[in-house]
């Protein structure tokens, strides 16, 4: 019987979860997963500006930006490049970046990022041992300008401090499951 095909921006859902489960007690808010090319993410996130009760839930965000190449010749279901991912949270323009650490990055960006990577190697369509192994290059990115960032595809229409990931590597492997 063939298996079901993975859909992979479910399996990084699943990841954000259980990231989520992890830092909800410290952060005591939750992680918002959004996915898709960057207009269909800011759409997303303006229809939550536009809702009374979810407007204050946008951040932080982990945003999986599409699409991203599935190259599928490997041993394994996928290997896949991510081109670029980001974890935001809403920050104060008038801030010195030095404030911005101690206020977003240190106790909520940072965090979500390493832990993130750490609950990559648990996942079991995933394959990985080691968090400090996964390939990717990341950087902070204190602030947005909403007006400036327009192209580089980072806005969200919101003053916001973020961490980009790029091109994170990853193998999926399908689970085999027998019937009886």
């Amino acid at each position: 019987m063939k298996q079901p095909p993975l859909y992979i921006v479910d399996i990084i859902g699943e990841v954000v979860a259980a990231t989520d489960k992890v830092l909800y007690p410290t952060l005591n808010r939750h992680i918002l997963y959004e996915y898709g090319r960057s207009i269909q993410i800011l759409r997303q996130l303006q229809l939550l500006n536009q809702s009374i009760t979810q407007k204050d839930n946008k951040y932080p965000l982990f945003a999986l930006f599409q699409p991203f190449p599935e190259d599928s010749s490997t041993d394994y279901y996928a290997s896949v490049k991510f081109p670029k991912i980001s974890i935001a949270m809403l920050t104060q323009n008038t801030d010195p970046v030095s404030k911005r650490y101690d206020k977003t990055f240190k106790p909520v960006l940072y965090p979500i990022y390493q832990e993130f990577l750490r609950q990559l190697v648990l996942h079991p369509n995933i394959v990985a041992n080691d968090p400090g192994a996964i390939v990717h290059k990341h950087w902070d990115l204190p602030g947005s300008d909403p007006a400036s960032d327009q192209i580089k595809g980072t806005n969200f229409n919101d003053m916001v401090d973020s961490i980009i990931i790029q091109d994170l590597q990853l193998t999926f492997k399908q689970i085999k499951k027998c019937n009886n």
